[in-house]
């Protein structure tokens, strides 16, 4: 291999080679973003919805009943 192609000397290597690691930088926030807000529809955001309803109906029910 000549020395003009070896990637140690050649600018396109380091070019490469430095948006490699801003792509990979950016999946990975977007994926770790992704991964720490679940959406509505999985079943542990289910589960916390249909526990916080009661509460919210009670704190609603003792502030109507409080205003009569």
């Amino acid at each position: 291999m000549t020395n003009k192609l070896s990637p140690e000397q050649s600018w396109w290597g380091w070019k490469s080679l430095i948006v490699a690691c801003i792509l990979s930088l950016l999946f990975m926030i977007i994926f770790y973003v992704a991964i720490n807000n679940e959406p509505d529809y999985m079943p542990s955001q289910k589960n916390k919805q249909m526990m916080e309803t009661p509460e919210q109906m009670n704190h609603a029910e003792m502030h109507s009943s409080s205003s009569q």
